[in-house]
């Protein structure tokens, strides 16, 4: 499929999804725009908020796991005006999860073990009939616990090839899955972004709320999520340390692109600190 056929799919499943059936009414969910403080924590610890705390930019938000956090803690971060986004896995089956038996459940759902994690196996994502009632348990639990948005992990497996996954997916199949996911987030009054994926980007730009981008920098795949902040939703974007990479070299291109840039240890390290913001602390 050519760009244009899959700028029109992405258009397509942007009015078929939320835009289409809510014309003339405001979102229910919360956008996230350009200039947003924030931060990202997914090691299972307590989420740490001091440093935002500290900041006097009104607009603040925190990544955390969806497992890993309560709704007390939920209550208590945003009583401190801060945007809490949720985590989960989409394009995986985690035996470490709650859910993980529903994944079981499915014939050929599951696929090959992902390098370097031993509980995480990729999964078919275009089996969406299957899928998707998993998924949408685990936005109804994200609501439950005062959850504002979603960030959908491995939405852009296709880019793995089937050598990895197991399965011969392709940029359109991860949008159709992402829109969906999309679409079910809004019914919840949730936002959901774009998962790197910097080949969707120009795509989930029109339907996503806004981007979390990993070592787009480091890999020269920014471009795309100019989309983004051209419609006014926020680009989260993470350079890592164990990398050799320092603020000075990246954090002048993300200011110019309108991104909110965050220097962190590494991917594997995803503490509430060290923590270096390009702007606004």
């Amino acid at each position: 499929m050519n760009k244009f056929a899959l700028i029109a799919l992405a258009l397509a499943a942007a009015l078929y999804g939320s835009g289409a059936r809510a014309e003339a009414a405001a979102p229910t969910w919360k956008p996230l725009t350009p200039g947003t403080s924030w931060n990202w924590q997914l090691d299972g610890r307590a989420a740490n908020a001091s440093m935002l705390d500290a900041l006097a930019n009104p607009k603040k938000m925190l990544d955390i796991d969806l497992d890993a956090t309560s709704a007390a803690e939920v209550a208590r971060l945003k009583a401190k005006g801060i945007y809490v986004v949720c985590y989960t896995e989409v394009g995986s089956y985690n035996t470490q999860r709650a859910d993980a038996a529903e994944f079981r459940k499915v014939p050929g759902l599951i696929g090959k073990q992902m390098d370097g994690f031993e509980d995480e196996y990729w999964i078919d994502v275009r089996k969406t009939d299957a899928l998707m009632p998993i998924m949408t348990a685990r936005l109804d639990k994200a609501r439950a616990k005062g959850c504002d948005g979603v960030e959908p992990d491995l939405d852009d497996s296709f880019n793995q090839g089937q050598e990895n996954t197991g399965f011969d997916l392709t940029l359109e199949d991860s949008l159709y899955y992402l829109q969906l996911l999309v679409d079910a987030a809004h019914a919840r009054g949730l936002s959901m972004g774009l998962k790197n994926g910097p080949e969707m980007a120009p795509y989930a730009a029109v339907f996503a709320d806004w981007a979390l981008n990993e070592e787009c920098n480091q890999h020269g795949e920014c471009a795309g999520y100019k989309e983004f902040v051209k419609r006014n939703k926020a680009v989260f974007q993470v350079e890592y340390r164990s990398n050799g990479t320092r603020v000075q070299d990246f954090c002048p291109a993300d200011n110019n692109n309108g991104f909110d840039g965050l220097l962190k240890d590494a991917s594997e390290l995803l503490h509430a600190l060290p923590r270096e913001a390009c702007r606004n602390g």
